[in-house]
């Protein structure tokens, strides 16, 4: 109430209280929406402020049924009377008697106030309704209205037409104050709350979402499901998953579709609960141990005292560590120098977490110079060597340091051996590509020779077997039988693919400039 003496109308309205009095009872035992608005209306020729929630008021007002009356463009949310929640309060609604001299409304959130007036005010102000819509009361002391609700200032304009305007702008509110308006409610000054305007449906049960950090994990890890829901809950109710919070780590000793579900409450109740399937999948097998090839590059072949013959592991299974033996290195490169006139065997393993794998091995046969070159590579200014067995690998001339390695006016002899497994009819590919140099124009051939670039024989005997030529020059083969246009190689025996810089008929394609020309050579040998 605005003052403990009730205040006196100048003159009294009986039309408009009788008509809304009406029409308050009727709106009362209707159902409506959780959250109604509270549309706020002026009377200019009173200078009196009203507010309702009831729609059939409101249209009433708004049609004109009701004259002088017009929006003033605020509102407030309030909840349905039928609402049952946690944390809101019924308002009673007042309206002074025009036999009393009143004709005004008066609305409150605290049962005291409105037991006040009921005792106190009995023949002067006549209870319409305990409960005409609900919202929260404020701290008695501080005036901080609850989480999910904003405050509803109100004031009273002190004159003896008693009138209460009910805002939730704090502007409004401190307009009307200058204008000669008394605050009212609880808190501090000219910011006091007389109730709290829910900003959501006060009665709502939690609603959820349910994510996975993972939808397929596999057996033996763990996910975490995570709950997002609405309502402030206050406790979680978790099915497949043993948590009381908003997230559940969960783990699976078998594969399969799991359920998990979960449920959250609130002062309102407990909500739907919300699954979410997640698939718990097979370990993948043991990773294999890898298997490691070796492939020796040297300047000569053999290698003389003193050259520095490069060695590069060729390992499956994605080794995450590689042990040498007879060299010194920690990565798939290792670069070893002859000391002696000896035999030297160099071997090498890889290591991941399926275990570690078996020795690769290949002896280096040094020789004391000087070394008659092999083959037909005499022939050449000079000629690098590379041994890649049975592999099928790439080699790089790039790692060779020592100069001239693949020189320009050079060649490079790549010594490789057809699995003794291979089918016949089985195709393989060998090729040459330019790496970390410019483009550059290349002949090739397969041969039993090294450095062999004299006129094609298929049969092998006086020739290479087959050639190709390109930027990138490729030379497919197949075994053991004949393909018009393919060299065939024969399962068990050991070849060369020789490479250098050159365009047929016309000479070198790699200037002396560039001291050495460094190709990458791909070779592909069925199994």
């Amino acid at each position: 109430m605005s003052r403990s003496r009730p205040p006196r109308a100048r003159r009294p309205h009986s039309f408009l209280a009788i008509l809304l009095g009406g029409m308050l009872a009727l709106a009362a035992g209707a159902a409506s929406a959780a959250l109604l608005a509270a549309v706020e209306f002026y009377n200019a020729s009173l200078d009196h402020y009203f507010v309702t929630a009831s729609a059939e008021e409101i249209g009433k007002l708004d049609t004109g049924v009701l004259r002088g009356w017009t929006r003033t463009g605020q509102s407030f949310s309030v909840a349905d009377p039928s609402t049952v929640a946690a944390g809101i309060n019924p308002v009673c609604r007042f309206y002074g008697l025009p036999s009393a001299g009143l004709d005004s409304h008066f609305y409150s959130a605290s049962p005291a106030e409105c037991d006040a007036v009921k005792q106190r005010f009995a023949g002067a102000w006549d209870l319409e309704s305990d409960d005409v819509f609900k919202v929260g009361l404020p701290d008695a002391q501080t005036g901080r209205c609850a989480a999910g609700t904003i405050p509803v200032y109100r004031s009273w304009n002190g004159r003896t037409d008693s009138n209460h305007r009910y805002t939730t702008s704090l502007a409004t509110q401190q307009e009307m104050i200058a204008k000669g308006y008394v605050p009212e409610g609880y808190g501090p000054g000219d910011a006091a709350v007389a109730m709290c305007s829910p900003t959501s449906d006060p009665a709502v049960r939690p609603a959820c979402s349910l994510t996975a950090s993972s939808g397929s994990p596999v057996v033996g890890s763990s996910i975490t499901l995570t709950a997002t829901c609405n309502g402030s809950p206050s406790a979680y109710q978790w099915t497949g998953c043993t948590s009381t919070t908003s997230t559940c780590t969960a783990t699976s000793a078998s594969p399969g579709t799991v359920t998990y579900s979960v449920a959250a409450t609130n002062a309102n109740g407990t909500g739907a609960p919300i699954g979410i399937d997640v698939t718990w999948q097979s370990p993948p097998p043991p990773e294999a141990a890898p298997v490691c090839s070796l492939t020796v590059t040297k300047q000569t072949d053999p290698p003389q005292v003193g050259d520095l013959v490069t060695l590069f592991a060729f390992c499956s299974g994605d080794p995450t560590a590689v042990t040498w033996t007879g060299c010194t290195s920690t990565t798939t490169v290792c670069r070893l120098r002859g000391a002696s006139a000896t035999s030297q065997v160099v071997s090498v393993s890889g290591t991941n977490a399926g275990g570690t794998g078996p020795v690769s091995s290949a002896v280096i046969n040094w020789s004391a110079p000087p070394v008659a070159p092999a083959g037909l590579c005499g022939a050449f200014p000079s000629a690098l060597y590379s041994d890649v067995g049975t592999a099928s690998t790439t080699v790089y001339s790039s790692l060779v340091l020592d100069p001239p390695a693949f020189a320009y006016n050079g060649v490079w002899a790549v010594r490789f051996t057809v699995p003794s497994t291979a089918s016949v009819g089985a195709f393989g590919n060998l090729a040459a590509a330019e790496f970390a140099g410019p483009p550059t124009f290349r002949e090739v051939t397969v041969s039993l020779a090294a450095c062999d670039f004299r006129a094609t024989d298929p049969s092998g005997a006086a020739g290479p077997l087959g050639r190709a030529a390109g930027n990138s020059a490729t030379l497919p083969f197949v075994i053991g039988t004949t393909q018009p246009g393919l060299p065939h190689l024969v399962a068990g025996q050991t070849y060369y693919f020789n490479v250098r810089n050159n365009v047929p008929g016309s000479g070198l394609s790699c200037t002396a400039a560039q001291a050495r020309c460094d190709a990458l050579v791909n070779i592909g040998l069925p199994r």
